[in-house]
């Protein structure tokens, strides 16, 4: 691994023999921190002054609660108000305040959740580790391993969620993420899909979970381009061997439409908000039952709607190969551009070679360029060579007819499906490939993206 310490060097030796914080060294260095940081904080760790939240993390597909994230509040036991996260964490300003109000919270959080855990070992507890704390002072500490152990929690249960654009020390980081791992820890990595996330961290990680942030999440029902970055994420995660949870899910076609792009594992306020104890996990059967029902009646109403719009599509492009069939080569521009006027789904038209040449122009409907983006959408001209494009491999291969899922056009820079259809041309004797371009802007872009071929 780049930038990783080196692997033969034992983590534990560097315990308490390289600089490792005792935990008197650690409170020294906190109470002299404190002179320069607000008195409430000083209260709040001295006194352990927090409260664990958690909100549950729920498998769709399961239909359970299959974990719990673990949330810190901070309280004021005058008023009995609660202190927001980012409030108190604000607070923090330096490493040692930063890393006494990270271990009062751990603690506070494994201690909740070992009651949890005596009533069912199945739920996974997920809890943030503030990055910015590990470090050549810290990384030998075990003070994580040795708080689940006393707290009789198996480190199976639990997943290390890091949030990774706070790290300053990379060796140190891989080498914390390397030690809990072979303790049998899960590593989640946190944020993904935020604005400072680094996705070079992936390989270096190897995260057994990404959390998809919650600006990937809003909305992705109805964003076309936001959901095609939450389907990258979820195919490289797949060939990976790691799992994508979605968090910040507030709405149950946000959950549908994900559902149906490869994720499982959600947590947002649709689901439940975050509570303290038992609270947390509220019996969500009827909610989980009634969405799985919602997600398999939309499913199924739109694997119908799309069975009958292609079976419209291909009709269509059938006809057009029937009608090139018995024209002159010559006459093939001038037939694309009666069947562009005829056809307003159509968006662009073009005819290959069986070797991937362009034997016409590009025929596009004027209604759908976009005249403001024409410099980076170009129709393909005479001559230009498709033998790499999606839809011309598989003809390559032997199929008859290949349809790709939805796409941005190069030709128009709207979203479309190319539908490619093998015919027999009269007039030069040999096989030529039609390629429709039909407009997808009406149509749910949470379908799954699959391919049709024939």
């Amino acid at each position: 691994m780049a930038g990783a310490a080196s692997p033969s060097r034992p983590f534990q030796n560097s315990n308490r023999t390289r600089s490792s914080l005792s935990q008197t060294t650690l409170r020294q260095s906190y109470v002299i921190s404190m002179a320069t940081t607000a008195p409430s904080l000083h209260d709040i760790i001295e006194n352990e002054r927090i409260l664990t939240y958690f909100q549950p993390q729920v498998s769709l597909k399961r239909k359970a609660v299959i974990g719990l994230e673990a949330l810190s509040r901070g309280f004021d036991p005058e008023s009995g108000e609660l202190i927001p996260p980012t409030s108190l964490f604000d607070q923090a300003r330096d490493g040692v305040s930063r890393l006494a109000l990270d271990r009062v919270c751990r603690t506070k959080a494994v201690e909740s959740f070992a009651t949890l855990h005596r009533r069912d070992k199945s739920v996974m507890l997920s809890m943030n580790i503030d990055a910015s704390c590990i470090n050549s002072m810290t990384r030998g500490s075990n003070h994580l391993l040795e708080l689940v152990k006393r707290c009789g929690i198996s480190p199976n249960n639990v997943i290390i969620e890091i949030i990774e654009s706070r790290c300053e020390d990379e060796n140190a980081l891989m080498e914390f993420v390397r030690f809990y791992r072979k303790k049998n820890f899960l590593i989640g990595l946190d944020d993904v899909g935020a604005g400072y996330s680094n996705l070079d961290r992936i390989p270096l990680l190897k995260p057994d979970i990404i959390k998809l942030d919650r600006s990937l999440v809003s909305g992705v029902d109805k964003q076309f381009h936001k959901l095609e970055v939450v389907r990258s994420f979820v195919q490289m995660s797949s060939r990976l061997g790691c799992l994508v949870l979605a968090e910040g899910v507030e709405t149950s076609n946000e959950a549908m439409c994900l559902l149906g792009n490869g994720i499982d594992i959600f947590q947002g306020f649709f689901f439940a908000r975050p509570a303290p104890g038992l609270s947390a996990v509220p019996c969500m059967a009827n909610k989980i039952d009634a969405l799985a029902e919602k997600y398999r009646d939309n499913q199924t109403r739109r694997i119908a709607e799309e069975k009958q719009l292609f079976s419209g599509f291909y009709h269509i492009v059938l006809t057009m190969c029937q009608s090139l069939a018995n024209r002159p080569s010559r006459e093939i521009d001038h037939r694309l551009s009666e069947f562009i006027a005829n056809y307003p789904n159509v968006e662009c038209l073009y005819v290959l070679d069986m070797q991937g040449r362009q034997v016409s122009n590009t025929i596009c409907n004027p209604d759908k360029l976009r005249k403001s983006k024409r410099f980076l959408y170009e129709p393909a001209r005479i001559g230009a060579d498709h033998s790499l494009k999606e839809y011309f491999l598989p003809i390559q291969a032997g199929l008859e007819k290949f349809t790709t899922p939805p796409y941005i056009s190069m030709a128009s820079g709207n979203l479309c499906t190319t539908i490619a259809q093998v015919f027999y041309h009269k007039g030069s004797r040999d096989h030529r490939i039609l390629c429709v371009d039909m407009g997808r802007q009406n149509s749910d872009s949470c379908g799954a993206s699959s391919a049709e071929s024939g």
